[in-house]
């Protein structure tokens, strides 16, 4: 088996926000085993003319319907990640930072499945993430990953990729193999476009500027403040971004919150 690297290179990873979603979803149809998914969901494929190899040929009603169902769904799944009303999306009371599993279960289950499956949950998540695992949800000492995002500031605005942001992670991070942190565009959900190969900083990677107290303070905006080039993650003016601190080998400090990152603060 040949293996290709994907690191450096460019590709496009986004899905279609428009009527040209429905052609992506019957090329996987088409393509893959008809028990991948069940009956019920290809049921309602069918209903929109959606079927395993058989023409898909909306007619102009249709056509109509299908673009006002991809631009409510988009919509919807937006609002339900960027402005929940769910306030156990919030992984701290005090923090703007937000859990990537609502309710801690990968499969979104309600009362361990008697309540059925929190499909707002389920779409908060896919909406901003490909894939998930029991590694990322489960509590896993030294093992898996936990995850925490954020999209506003302390004072509760959405980031803005024109100013300066600054944030500290502070020292004695739970997490025995590496943590990172990276700023995402909030309309593809991909990594920012920047100058930068990578908009991002890890602890293994990158030689940061650490504070007397062994806290780190990383560095958000258009351009790097005087001195904190190691520190400084660039954004894009005109554009909103978002952030995703990963931690790799989960230690107890993170599940007892006994640590846990400070919000993003303006720079004045």
């Amino acid at each position: 088996m040949e293996f290709t690297s994907g690191s450096g290179k460019e590709f496009n990873t986004i899905h279609a926000n428009d009527e040209h979603f429905y052609d992506e979803i019957k090329i996987v149809l088409d393509k893959e085993p008809i028990a991948f998914i069940d009956p019920e969901m290809r049921g309602l494929m069918s209903s929109i003319g959606l079927q395993k190899n058989k023409p898909f040929e909306p007619d102009a009603r249709m056509q109509k319907i299908l673009e006002d169902g991809v631009a409510i769904g988009n919509a919807t799944a937006r609002a339900l990640y960027f402005q929940p009303r769910d306030k156990s999306a919030y992984k701290y009371d005090d923090r703007q930072w937000k859990t990537a599993f609502i309710g801690g279960d990968y499969q979104w289950l309600i009362d361990e499945g008697e309540g059925g499956r929190n499909l707002d949950a389920r779409t908060y998540f896919f909406y901003i993430a490909t894939v998930n695992t029991p590694a990322m949800a489960l509590k896993l000492i030294d093992k898996g990953s936990q995850y925490a995002l954020v999209d506003t500031s302390k004072d509760g605005e959405f980031l803005d990729g024109s100013k300066t942001y600054k944030l500290n992670i502070p020292a004695n991070v739970p997490a025995k193999n590496f943590w990172s942190v990276v700023a995402y565009d909030p309309q593809t959900r991909s990594e920012l476009q920047t100058s930068q190969p990578f908009p991002s900083k890890n602890n293994k990677r990158d030689d940061f500027i650490e504070n007397a107290d062994g806290s780190v303070t990383l560095y958000f905006g258009p351009k790097a403040p005087k001195g904190k080039d190691s520190n400084w993650i660039q954004t894009v003016p005109g554009k909103g971004w978002f952030s995703i601190l990963r931690l790799y080998g989960p230690q107890e400090a993170w599940y007892d919150e006994s640590w846990k990152p400070g919000d993003i603060e303006l720079v004045n």
